[in-house]
């Protein structure tokens, strides 16, 4: 296959014999000295692709696969074939840091529910947990670019302390004006057919009536949800007379917070579903 090696990169065949190829064997060795130092697979990808030393003959392009390949290379070490190009020391330290940063942080399940409702602080956009970053948690949005490197231990305290803060004044918790229900276009054909039918000589009492029944149907279908303003309106008023506990805060969470705005290692703000914002900076 053209476009397989077969002679691993950093070695070359010279009169019947496999030596290093000083040009890739330094390569390697500035591959592994920048994993060493932080940099990612598609980092050093990046740098290598700028150089002037291809993986293949026909493309100056690295990928991250070509990194991970030569990190993971054991005959750099050594062997009765291939000279040593790296230290043992260097090469073990390089498999004990690939493995904490492939390190997977499982999300807590206190921290679920704020998922569903975290959104980017800069642009209003989902923003996102992962623990790609050397198995650290953070977030991500996926619209504007933003990281947000903090602890799920914080997230979760510095959301807690609001929805206290929220709970000590139930007043904020006023449900938002009700909108007017406008009436749908079915509604408007069929009151007119209605209308038209009042009017008719020959009315047909069988059809006025189904005319009747639809027209209520479609009203009915616009009328606005109201068991969200009730819901409120009981926690509100459960919140003025008893003590706050944990299920209290979930359910304020689940209700009362539209969405948690994440920005920051110390900046995070509710958005409650009638508009006022929870935070650093209370304001409606």
């Amino acid at each position: 296959m053209a476009w397989q090696r077969k002679t691993p990169f950093g070695y070359m065949v010279r009169d019947g014999e496999t030596v290093p190829c000083p040009a890739e064997a330094d390569a390697v060795q500035d591959i592994f000295t920048r994993y060493l130092a932080g940099a990612t697979y598609n980092e050093i990808a990046e740098r290598m692709s700028r150089g002037n030393t291809p993986y293949h003959q026909h493309t100056s392009q690295w990928n991250k696969h070509m990194i991970k390949r030569i990190l993971e290379n054991g005959k750099y070490l050594g062997t009765d074939i291939y000279s040593r190009i790296i230290s043992d020391d260097e090469f073990l330290a390089v498999q004990l840091q690939k493995k904490d940063r492939t390190d997977f942080a499982p999300c807590p399940a206190g921290l679920k529910p704020i998922r569903e409702k975290a959104v980017c602080a800069v642009c209003g956009g989902g923003i996102k947990r992962d623990t790609k970053s050397h198995g650290q948690s953070r977030w991500v949005c996926p619209d504007c670019g933003a990281i947000v490197r903090i602890s799920d231990e914080t997230v979760q305290r510095l959301v807690s302390q609001q929805l206290r803060q929220l709970a000590d004044t139930p007043d904020l918790l006023m449900p938002p004006p009700t909108p007017e229900a406008a009436p749908s276009a079915d509604a408007l054909r069929i009151q007119n057919e209605l209308n038209l039918c009042f009017n008719r000589q020959d009315i047909n009492p069988d059809y006025m009536k189904t005319l009747i029944f639809a027209a209520a149907a479609e009203q009915y279908a616009v009328l606005p949800d109201l068991t969200p303003v009730h819901d409120m309106e009981v926690l509100r008023e459960r919140l003025k007379t008893g003590c706050v506990n944990d299920s209290d805060l979930q359910e304020l969470l689940a209700k009362a917070v539209k969405a948690i705005r994440i920005g920051g290692q110390d900046y995070i703000e509710l958005e409650l579903t009638n508009g006022t914002m929870i935070g650093k900076e209370q304001r409606v």
